[in-house]
């Protein structure tokens, strides 16, 4: 492997990585098109089923003043209580609140924090996750105070449960929200329908808005920050909003919405409509410095809303689904909505095609192996061999080349003392010599080349889904999913293991001239600088092929000595 070769390949690692950011810098990254909206279909009629231990109250009518006219802030009569119902699923733990109509709390059954609490999708809220807006924020229904005929606790562990909120004006008008929770789903149907529009003074659109910011769940703080957008999927086409000016985001895009949410690293909160698309889609948040133990860190807290227009009838309804859950692809990919998209894997434009169905592969090997063996570090390390037995041909006409550019090195050295002030004529020789001993100085690099798609692959699955996240491997290795947090963290070991082995690897293939030596040294550690904080999963992964890299030219030389055997017999 010759220096421009490496030049370009530490240059392509680089690339890649910054390839999105160095994108929006620019300004290239495309913009939503506008289509035609698809054409409405009839909502589907949920049937409730009634799982409650408890025999539900009849439906209590509001005795008090409702606003005639638009104003920020319903006022909540002192006589009407706010209730809370708990629902419980097989995958969530609901608590929803007649103040707003809607969830004020939904835990992750499945997922936890690193103290064993389960994870809490709606940190902190001053209100439910989801809200409808009205008149451009002055009228929401955040704080109206809804009824429901529903008291309790129900528990949706085979059937779905419906929970009904109303919120009705004595002088006419009503706002009905229908919530839907399945036993086994990480999302819940909300249907929202007014009626007597024109009592409420509504005109032309209203927001749908998710406006709880997620919480961080991972060890590395400023990673899990770093990791939270708002992103929406408008015209095909998959759209962060990230435009933050003076710390504060206020970011609308106009365009067809199939979905918009946000995302932690692990993590999504996503409103899809069902019956028909959004008109845009808009970002709000801030960005603010805190303290930490790791020192001061960028924290993000941010919502998002979609526009959804209506017609000047008297009553409309709309129909959206709610993800609320892992950053999971092929969960979110049975949605077919394109919600796998959230991911940002094969996303990236020109070569996101290319990284994308190595990803997809590697999210369906990767599980089906851990089924057999249970451990995701052996699990890796079995892949990595699995890959080398696969690229093995190329690796032997790799060292064949390599050990050819070796025993050249004194001629080519020869040809640049002769040729230094002129250097078109010795690439000419050059190449002459290459072409008599049947050496192509690029096939040593060739099974590097060929892996990097599959090595962007794993980076991009390793840094976003939420397969590795709390896989243990082995001793103090107990997260597959984070990266070292520091020079001194234990998880250092493994980037230094991988230095060493890349080390080797080159020192035992490369020809040893002045300007390798250098690079024999400078490869390993810029490579090390890059990867300690990755995925433990990454890092283990080329570790362990730097390592089977050293069983394959011992194996070369092994059959380079037979072969010098038998040519000598």
């Amino acid at each position: 492997m010759d220096k421009k070769t490496l030049h370009l390949i530490i240059l392509l690692i680089v690339v890649v990585i910054a390839y999105w950011p160095l994108m929006e810098f620019l300004g290239l990254n495309p913009k939503p098109k506008v289509e035609q909206p698809l054409p409405e279909t009839a909502d589907t009629t949920l049937q409730a089923v009634d799982t409650s231990t408890q025999t539900p109250m009849p439906q209590q009518e509001i005795v008090a003043e409702a606003p005639l006219e638009i104003i920020p802030e319903p006022v909540i009569p002192d006589t009407i209580p706010i209730d809370t119902i708990t629902v419980e699923t097989n995958k969530y733990h609901i608590i929803l609140s007649s103040l707003g109509g809607g969830p004020v709390s939904i835990q992750l059954k499945e997922y936890f924090y690193r103290d064993g609490a389960p994870i809490e999708m709606i940190p902190e809220p001053d209100g439910p996750a989801t809200e409808a807006a009205f008149g451009g924020g002055t009228f929401t229904t955040g704080k109206l105070p809804f009824t429901s005929s529903s008291r309790g606790h129900y528990v949706a562990q085979s059937d779905s449960v419906i929970v009904t909120y109303i919120y009705t004006q004595p002088e006419g008008g009503q706002i009905v929200k229908k919530l839907t929770f399945y036993p086994d789903e990480y999302h819940f149907n909300l249907e929202f329908e007014v009626n007597g529009r024109e009592y409420f003074g509504f005109e032309r659109q209203y927001s749908l808005i998710w406006h709880n910011s997620l919480d961080v769940t991972e060890p590395n703080l400023e990673m899990d920050y770093q990791s939270m957008e708002v992103v929406a999927m408008m015209s095909g086409s998959r759209e962060k909003l990230g435009d933050y000016k003076d710390d504060r985001l206020n970011q609308s895009l106009a365009g067809y919405t199939r979905w918009a949410g946000i995302r932690s690293k692990y993590f999504a909160a996503v409103m899809i409509p069902k019956n028909r698309e959004a008109d845009g889609v808009f970002g709000r948040g801030f960005k603010t410095k805190i303290n930490t133990p790791e020192g001061k860190i960028e924290k993000r807290n941010l919502s998002v809303g979609m526009d959804m227009p209506f017609a000047n009838v008297t009553t409309f309804a709309d129909t959206f689904t709610i993800f609320v859950g892992p950053l999971d692809y092929p969960l979110m990919a049975e949605y077919d909505v394109d919600l796998e998209d959230m991911l940002d894997i094969g996303t990236t434009p020109i070569v996101g095609w290319i990284i994308k169905p190595f990803a997809i592969a590697v999210m369906w090997i990767l599980p089906r192996m851990y089924d057999v063996i249970p451990n995701y570090g052996l699990v890796i390390i079995l892949f990595a061999l699995l890959v080398k037995i696969v690229t093995l041909p190329l690796s032997m006409k790799s060292f064949k080349s390599m050990n050819a550019m070796k025993e050249l090195q004194p001629k080519i050295e020869e040809l640049k003392k002769k040729h230094k002030k002129d250097p078109q004529a010795m690439n000419q020789e050059m190449m002459k010599l290459y072409k008599k001993h049947g050496v192509n100085p690029m096939s040593g690099c060739l099974p590097i080349l060929l892996q990097m798609p599959l090595f962007f692959a794993l980076f991009s699955v390793f840094r976003s889904t939420i397969l590795l996240r709390d896989a243990p491997f082995v001793w103090f290795i107990t997260d597959l999913s984070r990266g070292a947090s520091s020079f001194t963290d234990p998880y250092i070991v493994l980037v230094l293991l991988m230095i060493g082995f890349q080390f080797l690897s080159q020192k035992l293939t490369m020809p040893s001239t002045q300007q390798n030596k250098a690079l024999m040294y400078i490869m390993p550690l810029f490579m090390g600088f890059i990867f300690y904080k990755f995925s433990a999963g990454l890092v283990l992964y080329w570790a362990c092929f730097s390592a089977f890299s050293l069983l394959d030219y011992f194996l070369f030389k092994r059959n380079k000595v037979k072969n010098a055997e038998v040519k000598t017999a």
